[in-house]
């Protein structure tokens, strides 16, 4: 199961829960060291912990997923005891990042495309895009009726139209997808509320940085610097920094 690449916004969530990890040992010793020892050097000890978590954090730059049986196990149970959408996107996703099964991943979302469900549509949406299907995925994306409203589904099209070069029109869905979810926040995907939060944070992070590159791509070096600032700010990782050329 090595050499799963998964999407910054995912890859981001993961390393804070791995900092958030090493962080707990660190407050268990810290604990210990003040009862045997002292506040003083109890404070250190949470010092030197903190930091070397987040070196930890900084450099790790992937993340191993479950056996491919286990993931089948539990992909198998969780589809028999619940078909909602957000169950069905796991299911593709799992298909085609964890089994590289594409094919089978894409038919499963066809079938119930009709539902014009948000999320199976940003998903088919993104995987068709990965599998250069660009056109099909923004003919896709358009014929949802809340395409103008749902600011992932923004998203996905502004990723879809900066590949196929309409980068001003990018630049439009981009800024609309981040004006949307600053009103109303982005629908929630059955993760629990605190993933869900990080994964908010990530979402705008990633697309204040990909709107800098399609400033970058307009040759507005302002805007673009701009952006790239704003997509930093929220991020606690500095690895995942991202700046002007």
């Amino acid at each position: 199961m090595q050499g799963v690449k998964f999407d910054p916004e995912i890859l981001y969530v993961q390393k804070i829960y791995y900092f958030m990890f090493l962080a707990t040992f660190t407050t268990f010793t810290c604990l210990i060291t003040f009862c045997f020892i002292g506040l003083e050097c109890a404070l250190i000890v949470q010092g030197i912990g903190i930091s070397i978590s987040y070196i930890a954090m900084l450099k790790k730059k992937n993340f191993d997923p479950p056996a491919k049986n286990v993931t089948a196990k539990r992909m198998a149970h969780q589809i028999s005891q619940d078909t909602s959408p957000v169950s069905i996107a796991s299911f593709a996703c799992q298909l085609y990042y964890y089994f590289n099964e594409s094919a089978q991943a894409i038919s499963l979302l066809e079938k119930f495309l009709p539902s014009h469900d948000p999320l199976l549509c940003i998903t088919l949406g993104d995987i068709l895009l990965k599998e250069g299907e660009a056109k099909q995925a923004l003919h896709i994306l358009h014929a949802n009726p809340f395409a103008l409203v749902d600011p992932l589904l923004l998203a996905t099209q502004g990723h879809v139209l900066k590949r196929i070069g309409k980068v001003p029109e990018a630049v439009y869905m981009f800024e609309q997808s981040l004006c949307l979810a600053k009103q109303n926040g982005f629908p929630h995907n059955g993760a629990h509320w605190f993933t869900q939060k990080l994964l908010s944070i990530s979402y705008k992070a990633s697309i204040h940085h990909t709107l800098a590159d399609c400033y970058l791509l307009l040759e507005d070096l302002p805007n673009a610097k701009r952006q790239y600032r704003s997509g930093n700010i929220l991020l606690f990782d500095l690895s995942l920094w991202r700046h002007s050329p």
